[in-house]
């Protein structure tokens, strides 16, 4: 039988993959950052309203008639006000249905499948009804077939011949016998990682105080919710232990602190799965999230003609929810992010972890280095994400595969400092733990056994690892802020010396950025750690460089961009200050002297840009904190016209001492 002349028997071709979600096995600077570019085309078929009743009336088109029959049960509109639907096929594939309606507004629903009935339109795939309790048996067994699954057949997830315990995990006991704190004898065995915001508010901990009573037993009924729950988890997923960071470190011993924070990395790079509680703000919101409008949903269920015992569901349709889970919100839901998502102690426990199972607001979903998986579709999913996310999904498939030599080709490609930009966009309760908060991601990815980590910077990346700037908001300067630690924490010309945001000249991957060739010379480099954590604040801290540098007059301000001027200017966007508080550089004073110093010279590169060749620089002055030493205070790009015909007039080769 031909098909139907109204609808194509819904034969739109299958959805094609458009986004290359895993970076290529070449890891260079720029294929560590998977392309976001469409590569296809996102099938779809629109039919008229009148066309699909003609076919459903008069040519009685099975497909024609699940159409209206799911018009007529889903929309609130009567089949007058509808002019046309849109029907759309999904990577995951499911199929979204656009109402399109006279008024010129829109309706978008999505027709679904079960499993063990498929739909007679291949279209038309399968999902999942969400549970309206993420505690529910259901969510716990597609849980374990995820874990499952990844640990038996991911060939890109790493395997691990042994997962050591952590020093102190929790027993989570069972119905009968209370959870306790166990002192590891780092024997192996699989455990769950939790991740978790504090929220403000400080969580059950452990202190010198208590640790013989947590031994001895944790009452459940006393945990707060978020550790109620992911012990649950556990004891329905038969894992013996589980390590919560308040109660498996001893919060008042700062000794056992600094050593713990930089085992952090391997704490969640072995364990088995990372419970994320994306839901909750604090450690009482809990993982089993209650009332979201997109866990109690309507869903129809209309038959087929053709197979009696076929059913398509229609509920309303999906959007990704903002974060690193693969989550999905309903039209209608409130539209939220994971508190998770913006702290900076959670971003390494991101990227290291194997695998992370996410416990949102809307559903629970899954992520590990081989895909994206939710609750609501049953395939695994390859998408589209923000750079960030990509970025971040690059770094978890770079550490998981790298030994030691291709992290150091990661390094030097400058991955790492990526990561720090990430990573200096979120938020930390307490600015000091700006290099214990990624120490466990620089343990991991470490190219050398001892000495190569300078208070956030890589020896081997020197000097074009000295290039990084305060990120500013040109548009909105009054809501920049970037200060020095009030107590000394690294060294001036360190990223980690000023809070805020801050991003790399030269980072690869941007719509424009510089093929540089370093001029400065380093000889040598050296900083000591306050504690015991080589990944951890120094207290002391130098490099000693020989280059090109010259006492310049700059005014010290950062001036709006001037897009019809900016390629004119000598120095480009000015004078970029590292201390600014609403605009203003309260580090100096009028009067300073200032020096330039060359650190490399190159032509920009990118989409839409001229080349222009010039020279990076940093802005140094005199130190207060040791005689004859200099301090970093800024950068700067200038013009190679203006080095050459002004600069290198002043600029001589000397040696100095920067702290």
């Amino acid at each position: 039988m031909p098909p139907c002349k109204y609808c194509n028997d819904l034969g739109i071709p299958s959805y094609q993959t458009v986004v290359q979600s895993r970076p290529p096995r070449e890891y260079n600077a720029f294929s560590a950052i998977p392309s976001t570019e469409p590569q296809g085309v996102k099938p779809s078929i629109t039919i008229a309203i009148n066309a699909i009743l003609s076919g459903a009336d008069i040519q009685q088109c099975d497909a024609c008639i699940v159409l209206r029959n799911a018009l007529l049960a889903i929309s609130n509109r009567s089949l007058n006000e509808i002019k046309e639907i849109e029907c759309m096929g999904n990577i995951s594939g499911t199929l979204d249905v656009e109402i399109m309606l006279n008024s010129g507004s829109r309706e978008r629903f999505e027709f679904y499948t079960r499993a063990d009935y498929p739909s007679p339109w291949p279209i038309i795939g399968a999902g999942r009804q969400i549970s309206s309790d993420s505690s529910s048996d259901d969510c716990i067994q597609l849980a374990a077939s995820w874990i499952r699954n990844c640990a038996e057949s991911h060939e890109d997830c790493l395997r691990l011949k042994h997962t050591p315990l952590p020093t102190r995990v929790i027993h989570v006991g069972s119905d009968l016998e209370e959870p306790y704190l166990y002192v590891s004898k780092q024997e192996d065995a699989n455990y769950i990682a939790l991740s978790h915001c504090w929220g403000g508010l400080v969580p059950m901990t452990t202190t010198l105080a208590t640790l013989e009573q947590r031994q001895r037993g944790i009452r459940f009924s006393e945990l707060p919710r978020t550790f109620k729950d992911s012990i649950i988890i556990a004891r329905k997923l038969k894992i013996q232990y589980i390590w919560i960071d308040s109660l498996c470190i001893i919060q008042d011993s700062p000794d056992d602190w600094e050593r713990e924070a930089e085992k952090m990395g391997s704490v969640y790079r072995n364990s088995l799965v990372c419970i994320a509680a994306d839901g909750s703000l604090n450690s009482h919101g809990g993982c089993f999230i209650e009332g979201h409008p997109s866990r109690n949903i309507d869903v129809a269920c209309i038959r087929c003609v053709a197979s009696a015992e076929s059913f398509i569901h229609v509920r309303m349709s999906r959007q990704v929810m903002s974060g690193h889970g693969f989550a999905h919100v309903r039209s209608g839901g409130e539209w939220y992010e994971s508190k998770l998502d913006t702290r900076g102690w959670v971003l390494q426990e991101q990227a290291l972890s194997r695998r992370t199972l996410h416990y949102t607001v809307a559903e629970m979903s899954w992520d590990c280095a081989t895909c994206l998986q939710c609750e609501c579709t049953s395939p695994a999913e390859q998408v589209e994400r923000s750079s960030a996310i990509m970025q971040l999904r690059a770094c978890k498939l770079m550490i998981q595969h790298s030994n030691m030599l291709s992290r150091q080709k990661w390094s030097k490609s400058s991955r790492w400092v990526n990561f720090v930009e990430l990573f200096t966009q979120r938020s930390l309760t307490y600015d000091t733990d700006r290099l214990y908060a990624l120490s466990g991601m620089a343990a991991t990815m470490s190219p050398s056994e001892t000495g190569s980590f300078l208070a956030g910077l890589w020896k081997e990346e020197l000097p074009l690892a000295l290039l990084w700037r305060t990120k500013a908001d040109h548009h909105n300067m009054k809501t920049l802020v970037s200060r020095r630690h009030q107590k000394y924490h690294a060294p001036s010309w360190s990223w980690a010396s000023v809070t805020g945001p801050i991003e790399y000249i030269a980072l690869p991957g941007r719509d424009y950025s510089f093929e540089l060739i370093p001029d400065l010379i380093i000889l040598e480099a050296s900083c000591n750690p306050v504690g015991a954590n080589p990944y951890g604040p120094v207290q002391s801290g130098y490099l000693k460089v020989s280059g090109l540098l010259a006492l310049i007059d700059l005014q010290v301000k950062v001036e709006e961009p001037d897009e019809d001027r900016e390629e004119r200017r000598p120095v480009r966007r000015g004078f970029d200050c590292d201390v600014l508080v609403n605009g203003e550089a309260i580090e100096l004073l009028d009067g300073d002297s200032l020096w330039i110093l060359l650190v490399a010279h190159g032509g920009r590169i990118g989409r839409g840009f001229s080349k222009l060749e010039g020279n990076h620089c940093i802005i140094l002055r005199m130190s207060s904190r040791q005689q004859g030493a200099f301090e970093r205070v800024g950068c700067v790009w200038a013009l190679k016209e203006y080095w050459d015909s002004e600069l290198s007039k002043r600029a001589e080769m000397q040696s100095i001492i920067l702290i």
